[in-house]
């Protein structure tokens, strides 16, 4: 039974395969199935027809198909994946210009949570000591660029596994996901994870989308 629920909520993290989500669904065992969703939800997964549907779609099924106690452990462990992410809560949404003293506005909603790929202190903008880059759920194929920190309320105290800091010769200050930096990243340009995003590299874009997928930013359903 805990090989099919960890099928299913695999699944609702990072499937995107409609086939091979159908072949293993007949593959499993169906008394074990039964008893962990119930009958009458069993039976009407087994007999969906899943030709030409997304997989979207198909999740949206399983969340109205499952029973709630089985969609909230779900929710849950989903929930306690995102906690490796770096979150904040946008404050506001003006700012001073990276540079003068013009107010700007950043295009962040207020009271909305984000998710943050990268934090770091720069010369580059006196008005900011520190620049942060996040994500946006609803486009979360295209990350923000530099914007001040001072718009969200973010903590630091602990910084998620997946991260990892570093202090420069400057006393400059650089959190970010390993996946990107310098020391992890793969180029097959001899360029920077972020110059090989911003130039359609399809190994920096394909590792980013997997790397949002890994750590749940993408809505699972």
């Amino acid at each position: 039974m805990n090989e099919i629920r960890s099928f299913l909520l695999e699944f609702i993290w990072s499937g995107d395969d409609v086939d091979s989500f159908e072949q293993c669904l007949y593959e499993q065992n169906a008394v074990e199935f039964e008893k962990l969703i119930g009958s009458e939800n069993y039976l009407e997964l087994i007999t969906f027809n899943f030709k030409k549907k997304t997989t979207d779609q198909v999740k949206q099924l399983l969340k109205v198909t499952l029973h709630k106690d089985l969609v909230q452990a779900f929710e849950q462990e989903f929930e306690q994946r995102r906690s490796r992410v770096i979150k904040g809560i946008c404050v506001k949404s003006e700012a001073l210009d990276y540079r003068g003293d013009e107010l700007r506005n950043w295009d962040v909603e207020v009271g909305k949570e984000y998710e943050f790929l990268s934090i770091h202190s720069d010369s580059f903008s006196p008005n900011h000591p520190v620049l942060v880059n996040y994500v946006n759920r609803d486009c979360y194929f295209r990350p923000s660029g530099f914007v001040p920190m001072e718009l969200f309320d973010l903590s630091l105290d602990e910084i998620p596994e997946p991260y990892h800091k570093i202090l420069d010769g400057e006393n400059q200050i650089k959190i970010e996901l390993k996946a990107f930096s310098e020391e992890c990243y793969q180029s097959t340009t001899g360029y920077s994870f972020w110059v090989d995003f911003h130039d359609d590299e399809e190994h920096a874009i394909d590792l980013y989308f997997e790397t949002i997928k890994d750590l749940g930013i993408k809505d699972v359903w």
